[in-house]
């Protein structure tokens, strides 16, 4: 595989150029060729990466882990119905500290003549210095949920009661206007700064949109013969007076989190999966929040099940988090009565096969960006013991993760 070494590719030094320079000049790049574009820092890393696609984005019916590239992978919540997007690492950036690395994989694309291309753009943009870089918007026109919220929970709870349903995530959207100078990498570097324990995400593709956000939850997790995922459930607003030890969680709390590490071990069950590690529950801090977290780990050599990953990606998504418990009850409930089209929303994404790791993240603590304006996105677990008022009030502290950084860099 024919790659550039370190920065001599790009003809010119990169050191002189801020983060953010870099990440502006990537946007600006990706925009203005029409191409897609992923940026992301793992949790608990400073390495900011990011990578462009000489081509659109890849339509995915099926996402098998084992035998796609290196790149990123976006589903939506409707992933079955609706098809996930591949985008292929052709042009690389990983900026750490005060390094910048550049890698341009001619092997993988098709079109070298739009590589060149590319890279002679991106230099451009570098020193043009463009303070707001422009971003793909969805051009299909975005309607506004059909239900009230409180309803949508006192029916939630009401058919729970009525014994169709043992739980059920119903989701809701809030606009925001955007200010005039608004950039989406100043929210970016925002999230990542006060949220050292979450993915940070930003991808932007041509006709689908662009999605930001801060997820606390790992959907699955691969790295050579190890496999993860966990089960994240039951939500309170962090104390900075109180230490996380001393948290107090509610029954309903704990039983929602108990449903969602019951979910993922029947998952396992189904493929005859008796040979894992199971870590908690224990309380964990995601933001400005906190939640019960679970962690299952499987040796994939010593179970020989190389394709754990692929296999349990079809089984958990969506989980019982962003649905509820039965699957199909829950998800035939939201389609009937959520009245929301959560596009990204409570989907997946991450990258693939960098580095011989894959991290998909569940899609949450999100907002899309329109043109002047943005779509935030936030659920609540209903139980039979929840209140239609306790439950908005979750999604607004949800809302928060986002909107605290918005607000602070306007």
């Amino acid at each position: 595989m024919e790659k550039a070494q370190h920065l001599t590719t790009l003809d010119f030094d990169l050191s002189s150029f801020t983060k953010k320079d870099l990440l502006n000049a990537s946007l600006n790049t990706a925009f203005d060729m029409d191409l897609p574009i992923a940026i992301w820092r793992m949790p608990n890393q400073s390495e900011i990466n990011l990578i462009i696609s000489t081509e659109q984005a890849k339509n995915l019916e099926k996402i098998d882990l084992e035998e796609l590239s290196e790149g990123f992978v976006c589903a939506p919540f409707k992933y079955g119905q609706t098809k996930a997007q591949f985008i292929e690492a052709h042009f690389t950036v990983s900026l750490d500290f005060d390094e910048a690395i550049c890698n341009v994989n001619f092997e993988s694309a098709q079109d070298s003549n739009k590589l060149n291309e590319l890279k002679n753009k991106f230099r451009d943009f570098l020193e043009q210095k463009v303070a707001c870089p422009p971003y793909h918007v969805n051009p299909a026109p975005v309607d506004k949920q059909k239900t009230d919220y409180k309803s949508l929970v006192t029916l939630s709870v009401e058919t729970i009661l009525e014994g169709q349903l043992d739980k059920v995530v119903p989701a809701r959207s809030k606009a925001i206007e955007l200010a005039e100078e608004f950039n989406p990498i100043d929210l970016f570097m925002g999230l990542i700064e006060s949220y050292q324990n979450a993915f940070v995400s930003f991808i932007s593709l041509p006709n689908i949109g662009t999605w930001i956000g801060a997820s606390p939850e790992t959907l699955i997790e691969k790295a050579r013969n190890e496999f993860k995922t966990v089960a994240l459930a039951g939500t309170q607003r962090f104390d900075a007076d109180k230490s996380i030890g001393e948290t107090a969680w509610t029954q309903k709390e704990i039983e929602e989190q108990a449903m969602v590490s019951r979910f993922i071990i029947d998952c396992f069950k189904k493929i005859r999966l008796r040979e894992f590690k199971e870590t908690g529950p224990k309380t964990v801090k995601a933001g400005n929040l906190l939640h019960l977290k679970t962690t299952y780990q499987v040796d994939t050599k010593a179970t020989n099940f190389p394709e754990l990953a692929t296999i349990m990606l079809g089984l958990l998504h969506p989980t019982s988090a962003v649905a509820g418990m039965p699957k199909e009850a829950s998800l035939d409930f939201l389609e009937a009565n959520e009245g929301l089209d959560r596009g990204f929303f409570s989907g997946f994404l991450g990258p693939v096969n960098i580095e011989e790791k894959s991290s998909l993240f569940v899609n949450l603590r999100c907002m899309q960006l329109l043109k002047n304006k943005a779509l935030l996105y936030a659920g609540a677990g209903v139980t039979s013991d929840s209140n239609p008022e306790k439950e908005f009030q979750e999604t607004e502290i949800k809302f928060n993760t986002l909107l605290n950084i918005l607000n602070s860099s306007d």
